[in-house]
């Protein structure tokens, strides 16, 4: 009975030009935010390789220069390539970098990073898969489900097919497996189709690819139980849309609003231009402190001939602890920023609770790969090579040797490894969870109520 009033509904709503209209809307964006982003990402991998290339060409071609110019001056480019999925979510890669210069000082990026995206875009935010369901979907979900019963039963007509040896539960079930139907299928099989098409296709893609469905499925799910939830109230068409459009704007905007402008309230961060107003402080004691002392040694030794293989290594060793003593102190700011951030992301994640929207937006950066998380895991990778590539040109530097083509071609050299899909599945499965026990208890509670329905 249900497959057959399934149908009936079915050939309903293919032959209503709205909801047509509606379905033509929600493909054509899904392809076109999803086209864009697998282009920013194939755009991205390009420069990367480019990037990579010229590290290795550099590298070979190089001829004998000195340990310091290889190990700073030139140092190495560590770079992050594009997400997974990440043509689905920006998520955070608008605002971190996606490469670091390691040398055998420090890693300054705080002061120094460039910010890659143009500020305004990062403020209005991007067109991407994600967007696209997260808040073009539920609206389209109300279009087609904010009258499922209230017409018929105003125009006398959900008398008449309740005459039939069907339930009214088993009649808004049919309507409900067809609007569910319609919507899911572009959401899911469009992003997932384009990522597959432009990026390899391995068994990490097809993980994602599954979490990003079910992530997908439970979001939408929370949206049609809420409008399946109004629908059993027993209000007309019209009032029925003017909740459910309330509702989105109240969880899809301003809530999470609501929630950013709290968190910059109780846990404000400092500007970049503070952080290196800060950072430069904080180094220009340590810096003067070993300038002095370079430039004394400087003073004792006037000319390079009566310095020595001693004193070029004590020359280097005092620039060592200088650059050492630097680096400390900008550790330090870093840190102070890295707390603070760290309160604000706690924070948040107890907030987000508030709004399955700031719920399913985390989980779908964090499938797709673009979130904090990824970046950190980078910037890990990245200070665990420094200290491989630190070791290795130290001894060098403090020697003032010269580096061969050999040597420099044998130095340590970086690639990031991404890390296993199984810690990404260890961060979405609880939120994921939480959003289909939410839908679940939506669509019980609306079927529930149509228990007591008046016709």
């Amino acid at each position: 009975m249900l497959a057959f009033l399934a149908g009936h509904e079915w050939r309903v709503l293919s032959a209503s030009t709205v909801v047509r209209l509606v379905v033509a809307v929600f493909s054509v964006a899904l392809l076109a935010a999803s086209a864009f982003g697998v282009s920013r990402a194939n755009r991205e991998r390009t420069t990367v390789n480019a990037f990579e290339q010229r590290g290795v060409r550099q590298r070979a071609e190089a001829a004998a220069l000195g340990a310091d110019v290889a190990a700073n001056e030139r140092g190495w480019l560590a770079l992050l390539p594009p997400a997974p999925f990440g043509a689905l979510a920006v998520g955070q890669a608008d605002v971190y970098s996606n490469y670091v210069k390691v040398t055998a000082r420090s890693l300054d990026a705080l002061v120094t990073g460039d910010q890659i995206e143009h500020p305004l875009a990062v403020a209005s935010g991007q067109f991407d898969a994600a967007f696209v369901v997260l808040f073009l979907y539920p609206l389209l979900i109300f279009a087609v489900s904010f009258d499922l019963t209230a017409g018929e039963r105003e125009r006398g007509t959900l008398r008449m097919v309740l005459a039939q040896p069907v339930t009214l539960r088993q009649v808004v079930a049919g309507k409900m497996v067809v609007r569910v139907g319609m919507l899911i299928g572009p959401a899911i099989l469009i992003p997932i189709a384009l990522v597959g098409w432009s990026s390899p296709i391995d068994g990490t893609f097809w993980l994602r690819a599954a979490a990003w469905a079910v992530a997908i499925a439970a979001y939408a799910g929370i949206w049609h139980g809420l409008a399946l939830l109004i629908n059993s109230r027993g209000m007309s068409a019209p009032a029925n849309a003017l909740v459910l459009a309330g509702t989105w704007l109240l969880f899809a905007v301003v809530g999470p609003s609501c929630v950013n402008l709290l968190i910059a309230v109780r846990y404000p961060m400092p500007s970049r231009v503070e952080a290196a107003v800060q950072a430069r402080a904080a180094t220009q004691d340590a810096t003067a402190q070993g300038s002095r002392q370079l430039g004394q040694f400087l003073q004792d030794h006037p000319t390079s001939a009566n310095v020595g293989r001693d004193g070029m290594r004590q020359f280097a060793l005092l620039q060592a602890e200088r650059d050492r003593r630097v680096a400390d102190r900008l550790a330090a700011v870093e840190s102070a920023f890295d707390a603070q951030l760290r309160r604000q992301q706690r924070f948040a994640s107890w907030l987000s609770v508030l709004s399955p929207t700031m719920i399913a937006q985390n989980v779908l950066i964090e499938i797709a790969g673009t979130g904090r998380s990824r970046f950190d895991h980078f910037r890990e990778s990245v200070t665990t090579f420094q200290l491989r590539w630190r070791s290795y040109f130290e001894p060098r530097v403090l020697d003032a040797a010269t580096v061969t083509p050999a040597e420099y071609a044998a130095a340590p050299s970086f690639t990031y490894a991404d890390e296993p899909a199984s810690a990404m599945l260890v961060r979405v499965i609880m939120p994921t969870a939480a959003m289909a026990a939410l839908a679940a208890a939506l669509w019980w509670a609306g079927f529930h109520g149509y228990r007591d329905y008046q016709l």
